[in-house]
């Protein structure tokens, strides 16, 4: 038990050190990157750019948690057979799995800490990021209506508004319509005015005209229906325009955007993919964190250090590749959307147990 905390102290400590340099060296490049360009552009205060680059942390760990992950199962294991270690553990009877078991387990701890952060961290933080730069830099409004949200379905009623104002939290030009089995109308209401009352959840249609029509879909009757409180399929903070990309998203907002997109009809298989890939990416740390049992079945003269450096190299790069074409594939609609989340892990995890098994067999 202690060569298992030995060990997986030596992995997350390596862990560590790449999730800093990776963090640092974003931050760096991309600080020189925009100082030619962007912030000379706008001209932002020093304080602002500090936030900007802060509020990005989370979401640069969880990208770097499998490069991390791999690198220090690679690293952690070389090094322990570069000093006898790995032999002297043979020697005495540990098999290769019982040496890299700390390697696994410490790969299921990146991909919690990944999901976790992911989840929790990287919405609320990505929120400021791209607040600070497109409204506080780019000075932006801040009240534009999310893409698909002026029309809306709810069972037979279709909703459609022309404008929402996010301060008052008013809609402007809102029509309800009730369609039969045939999708021909049956009663339409209309209000130039919706006000939304948070006590009752309801928004106040103000001096309302309801319309009647027939079987056919010609017009019946026309009535002054005064002012109505109607529920609506949606909320005042769900039609202001989230700046977040999908995958900055938590999992109920992404269901709950596909769910609307599907409503109003609007185009959201990059949304499923997303939410597939939600608990997909961060299961990757895990994967490629068993990498390191392949160095398990070799002693130290067989070991070469350069080799196995560029060796992990190989398998990210290999993962990003299958990762950015199985995206692709998802968004032409050749494969499914859960299948294009997963096909880089169960591509990579297949490589990798192919590796172990030759190193096995040598």
């Amino acid at each position: 038990m202690t060569l298992f905390w030995y060990i997986l102290r030596d992995y997350i400590k390596y862990v560590v050190g790449t999730i800093v340099l990776t963090v640092f060296l974003f931050v760096l490049f991309d600080f020189i990157h925009k100082t030619t360009s962007y912030f000379a552009k706008h001209n932002p205060p020093g304080e602002l750019i500090f936030r900007y680059y802060v509020f990005q942390i989370p979401g640069q760990i969880v990208q770097a948690l499998p490069i991390a992950g791999l690198l220090a199962s690679v690293i952690c294991m070389i090094l322990l057979s570069r000093t006898n270690e790995i032999t002297a553990m043979r020697a005495a009877g540990m098999g290769p799995f019982r040496i890299g078991l700390p390697l696994a387990v410490g790969g299921l701890i990146l991909s919690a800490l990944s999901f976790v952060v992911g989840e929790w961290f990287v919405p609320r933080f990505a929120q400021k990021v791209h607040y600070i730069q497109q409204v506080q830099i780019e000075k932006e409004k801040d009240d534009e209506v999310v893409g698909g949200a002026r029309w809306l379905r709810a069972g037979s009623q279709l909703v459609n508004f022309r404008d929402y104002d996010a301060i008052s939290q008013t809609l402007t030009g809102l029509r309800m319509i009730d369609v039969r089995a045939n999708f021909r109308a049956e009663r339409m209401i209309e209000s130039d005015v919706a006000v939304y009352k948070a006590d009752t959840k309801a928004w106040l249609m103000q001096k309302t005209r309801t319309s009647y029509f027939k079987r056919n879909g010609t017009l019946d009757r026309i009535e002054d229906t005064g002012d109505i409180p109607v529920t609506l399929p949606v909320e005042p903070k769900k039609l202001k325009k989230d700046r977040r990309r999908p995958q900055e998203l938590k999992f109920r907002e992404l269901g709950d955007v596909v769910a609307r997109g599907e409503q109003s009809g609007i185009d959201i298989l990059p949304y499923k993919i997303d939410y597939h890939g939600k608990f997909a990416y961060p299961f990757a740390a895990f994967v490629v964190s068993l990498i390191g049992l392949k160095f398990g079945y070799k002693s130290e003269r067989a070991t070469e250090t350069a080799k196995g450096i560029l060796f992990a190299f190989a398998i990210g790069f290999g993962y990003w590749f299958v990762l950015s074409a199985s995206r692709a594939l998802g968004l032409r609609g050749d494969v499914h959307p859960f299948i294009s989340a997963w096909m880089a892990n169960v591509v990579t995890l297949s490589v990798i147990l192919g590796v172990i098994w030759g190193a096995k067999k040598a």
